[in-house]
């Protein structure tokens, strides 16, 4: 089997760019999504704006330097280069000396915000008669209804993200594409390998597999090691013996892990992903308690080192990432490759 280098980048699938929250009032933040740069900005109204962040008069980056101002009582992004002059609002249309475009100039990028996450699918680009022109990209797959998932415990039968403790975030690019990121994600094996220093896990064994179209899921149960170096081992007091990790995954981009941290404890990781390239992909992490902590959990400093704890899986899984030849010839097989084959093979079989 020959792995290829992938350069289409899913057009048409829906991208989650980051929590709702995670967007500060007044503050342009810039997004690069299918090899094409945009500003984002929350609004003092809570509206998100999201435009092309080339400027259209000489080329400004309006996410680098631009700044937030109103005109008549509107909220509109003023270009760093002349900000005086030409200033933007969400909808597109612009301002210049004073006067309001009276049809969209600047191309929006749609966003749309569902439990808590910020989703769009993105713009197609094309050069016309010299122009660049922007069209909004089909969807071919929904925005995954990830409030009802497998393997939730019944005191939250939901997952309503807006109703859980937000604890963790990270957000990182890599050189690598999508797909390589899936492997890593529906890859049980390498928890033994990529991670033998940090999960300490020895056995793996994967459970309740089940698929449908580009949903996969399913349970891995990590069985810690129980040789003589892992009591010396900084990270054997946050490993339990066995590890339950619940995985439910939406191909290509959305990944939710759930683990009962003890009894009526439950902690949920959301990775999400997005093409910023062919050869570039911004991979991101937010973590969740439906529990606070108490005064002597901070006392033990249990927020600091869960948290460390989590950087240095995904500074493994980075670092392993970041070093992956793109093109190969599959020779060999393990045990637990079933759910990344899954994943794969329905990635390959997609008509994108």
């Amino acid at each position: 089997m020959k792995i290829e280098s992938q350069t289409q980048m899913y057009e048409g699938s829906p991208w989650c760019l980051g929590r709702y929250e995670s967007f500060e009032i007044n503050k342009p933040k810039l997004i690069t999504l299918l090899n094409h740069d945009y500003v984002i900005w929350k609004d003092k109204q809570g509206n998100l704006n999201a435009l092309d962040n080339i400027c259209p008069h000489a080329g400004a980056n309006l996410a680098k330097g631009g700044h937030i101002v109103e005109f008549e009582h509107k909220s509109c992004l003023a270009c760093p280069y002349h900000g005086n002059k030409v200033q933007f609002l969400g909808d597109g249309k612009v301002i210049v000396d004073g006067n309001i475009s009276t049809k969209e100039i600047q191309p929006v990028l749609p966003l749309q915000v569902v439990n808590g996450l910020v989703w769009t699918y993105g713009l197609n680009w094309e050069e016309q008669n010299g122009k660049s022109i922007s069209q909004p990209i089909e969807p071919r797959l929904p925005i995954p209804d990830y409030k009802n998932i497998n393997f939730l415990p019944e005191y939250n039968p939901q997952l309503n993200l807006s109703e859980l403790n937000h604890i963790y975030s990270f957000s990182e690019s890599f050189n690598g594409n999508i797909d390589q990121l899936m492997w890593n994600a529906h890859d049980g094996e390498h928890f033994a390998g990529t991670h033998y220093d940090s999960m300490l896990t020895k056995d793996i064994k994967i459970e309740n597999l089940t698929q449908d179209e580009n949903k996969i899921s399913w349970q891995i149960f990590l069985h810690k090691r129980d040789d003589k170096q892992v009591n010396k081992n900084k990270m054997n007091p946050l490993v339990n013996d066995v590890v339950i990790q619940c995985i439910n995954s939406f191909l290509p981009s959305l990944l939710i892990l759930t683990n009962e941290i003890a009894k009526g404890k439950l902690f949920v990781g959301i990775a999400y992903s997005y093409p910023e390239s062919p050869t570039k992909t911004k991979f991101c992490v937010d973590g969740y308690l439906n529990f606070k902590y108490a005064w002597w959990h901070k006392l033990l400093k249990f927020p600091q080192k869960g948290n460390n704890f989590r950087d240095t899986l995904l500074f493994e899984d980075l670092t392993i990432l970041n070093n992956l030849y793109p093109t190969f010839n599959k020779k060999i097989a393990l045990k637990n490759d079933t759910p990344a084959e899954l994943a794969m093979n329905y990635l390959k079989n997609q008509n994108y």
